[in-house]
């Protein structure tokens, strides 16, 4: 379909467009331009050696954790000003329109959406797990870079990009290590635990739809929290049949009709374009639809 098409050039180009440090792959070093200053619209490590933005949720993790970043709020201090704009980003994305940049612009978002391509037996993800990425942002994005200090004295660490983060691993962590021979990266229990972590993880997004957008990824919990009072949003008219062929090709496994506001919708249009009665829109007003009468 030609919104499908439109929306895999559009994540195409996001890809390309935050990544035009090629030679970074060549020299095994990190593009450190002012560019880096702002963050990309989705999921993708600082360190991969040809990004030329930010991740949002490594910045914000990094800012947290520097040491003294509590008590140093009240004197206006520059990475309180930073963590301003970090959430400014974050909020206008969220408020304007929930997790559109999930289903259009995130890198990782488009390898999951590749990956499950691969021809495999498929599995449901139980919607119960869905609040799992919630406690991961609150726990491995907030509350450990600001309270845990592995070294006394010293700032925290960044715990989401540090123990968790498959993205990074993949993109930055295996490419520095391959070109460095690891002699400038540790690369003992860390580094294992992490390439662990990435491999379970990719091979559940081939069996499981977007299983780390709609279980583990804290950006995805920010922006679906924001999302349930954004200005572009879906609705459903009252013409809805409640057939669920919206459902079966929703990559995020929900029923439209029943969650119009849901914080899991990533915006991608597929079930406007399966609906085979033409309930379901874009729009920017809120939902009156079939779920809610």
């Amino acid at each position: 379909m030609v919104r499908e098409r439109v929306r895999r050039a559009v994540q195409l180009g996001s890809l390309l467009a935050t990544n035009l440090y090629y030679q970074g792959f060549i020299h095994g070093t990190i593009f450190t331009g002012g560019s880096k200053i702002f963050c990309i619209p989705g999921l993708h490590c600082y360190s991969c050696p040809s990004s030329v933005l930010a991740c949002p949720v490594g910045s914000l993790q990094n800012i947290l954790s520097t040491e003294g970043f509590v008590g140093g709020l009240a004197t206006g201090r520059s990475d309180a000003i930073t963590l301003l704009g970090v959430l400014g980003f974050l909020l206008v994305f969220g408020f304007l329109a929930g997790r559109f940049a999930c289903g259009w612009l995130c890198p990782f978002g488009l390898l999951q959406d590749l990956l499950y391509g691969i021809p495999s037996p498929k599995l449901k993800v139980p919607a119960s797990w869905r609040d799992a990425k919630y406690a991961i942002l609150l726990i491995f994005v907030i509350i450990l870079p600001l309270t845990i200090r592995t070294v006394p004295g010293a700032g925290g660490d960044p715990w989401f990009c540090k123990a968790v983060c498959p993205s990074g691993t993949l993109t930055a962590g295996i490419p520095l290590v391959l070109h460095h021979g690891g002699d400038t990266l540790q690369t003992g229990f860390l580094f294992t635990w992490k390439t662990a972590v990435m491999v379970l993880i990719l091979l559940w997004v081939i069996t499981s739809r977007r299983a780390f957008c709609r279980v583990v990824c804290p950006l995805g919990a920010f922006w679906g929290l924001a999302g349930k009072v954004s200005v572009f949003r879906m609705r459903v008219d009252g013409s809805c049949i409640r057939c669920g062929r919206c459902r079966e090709v929703c990559p995020v496994d929900i029923a439209i009709y029943e969650e119009p506001d849901s914080a899991e919708c990533v915006r991608c249009g597929k079930c406007i374009d399966i609906c085979p009665v033409g309930a379901i829109h874009h729009d920017t007003r809120r939902d009156v639809g079939a779920g809610k009468t």
